[in-house]
């Protein structure tokens, strides 16, 4: 179910991102985080070449280790780069200010949905979009950092220095990488789950609540009422 559940989200990432995502912040942030690996691997290219003053290790693998690490940081940098479409995407669903309901709504996005009343429908609905929306610019983000970690683990190798004699590069960058992709994953998930309570949301016809019953008058001296003057 959780799987299921991760390759949903996976797909509404990539039907949807163009709705929640700005394409000009997108193309930016492809830019910076270019510019930014790109300064940094040229200029440790060229120290290395000249003053070999960088890395101590063979020269071809020192410039991929340098090239490994200045990918690492542009993908660290991508992480800071806003790329929503609108400060609203991030905003939470609206409370419903009742906190059983509230509880009772938020029930139909865990793992193991309860049958969904009739009157929670729409409020199921508002809080889906609004999760979806969140969800897709939290995974565009932090899908970045394990990915960078695993560029600078790789660097790490090539050069040498993740090695049995140094174990905390050895095994720090995998597992940095390890949460941070539990993070994307736990985005995914949450748009999987949205999703899900979407559909069931959308399958159920409209509520519409029954019509007030009339109030009685409880004033002991009658209608308020006067006659008109003679």
């Amino acid at each position: 179910m959780t799987e299921a559940a991760v390759v949903t989200g996976w797909r509404v990432y990539r039907a949807r991102r163009t709705e929640f995502l700005d394409a000009a912040r997108v193309r930016r942030r492809t830019l910076v985080c270019g510019l930014v690996a790109m300064v940094l691997g040229t200029v440790g290219v060229v120290a290395q070449l000249l003053w070999q003053a960088v890395l101590e290790a063979p020269l071809a693998l020192a410039l991929v280790g340098i090239v490994a690490f200045a990918a690492a940081v542009g993908c660290l940098a991508a992480t800071f780069l806003r790329t929503a479409s609108t400060p609203a995407t991030l905003e939470p669903a609206a409370l419903t200010g009742d906190w059983r309901r509230s509880e009772r709504i938020g029930q139909q996005f865990g793992p193991r949905a309860p049958a969904m009343l009739p009157e929670d429908r729409d409020a199921v609905l508002r809080r889906a979009e609004a999760s979806a929306g969140a969800g897709v610019v939290v995974f565009d983000r932090t899908r970045w950092l394990p990915v960078g970690w695993l560029v600078a683990w790789v660097g790490l190798l090539v050069v040498g220095l993740a090695s049995t004699d140094e174990l905390v590069l050895l095994l720090l960058p995998p597992v940095f990488a390890l949460l941070q992709s539990s993070t994307a994953i736990t985005a995914l998930l949450g748009l999987g789950r949205a999703d899900a309570a979407r559909r069931r949301a959308e399958v159920m016809p409209r509520y519409d609540p029954p019509p007030a019953a009339p109030t009685r008058n409880r004033d002991p001296r009658g209608s308020k009422l006067g006659l008109p003057e003679a």
